[in-house]
């Protein structure tokens, strides 16, 4: 790896973008799982466990509670795009114009 990195200024320019591509890519995948972790991953619940869970299985179950409750978000974000009226908006909005600069 330190030999390719060294000898990627060498390289042609679709090499260089291919590799910031993926690197950014790591990078920003790292990002967004810490911050998915940070504000979905706990549900502030005590539970009693009795058995001795493995860390993998608590990263599963992060990741689980993270992505329901971004389903959650998105389900009220679908619930708040359907509600608006998109058409009396536009009668009040055409009917101020008409007020302002007249018909034509």
């Amino acid at each position: 790896m330190d030999r390719f990195i060294a000898n990627l200024h060498k390289k042609p320019d679709h090499h260089k973008r291919r590799f910031a591509l993926l690197v950014s890519s790591v990078v920003t995948l790292f990002i967004f799982s810490a911050w998915s972790l940070a504000n979905f991953g706990t549900t502030g619940e005590v539970v009693k466990q009795e058995k001795e869970v493995s860390p993998f299985e608590s990263l599963r179950a992060a990741v689980g509670s993270s992505l329901e409750g971004m389903g959650k978000i998105f389900g009220e974000f679908k619930t708040g795009l359907q509600s608006v009226d998109l058409e009396s908006e536009y009668k009040e909005m055409r009917s101020n114009t008409l007020e302002i600069y007249g018909p034509r």
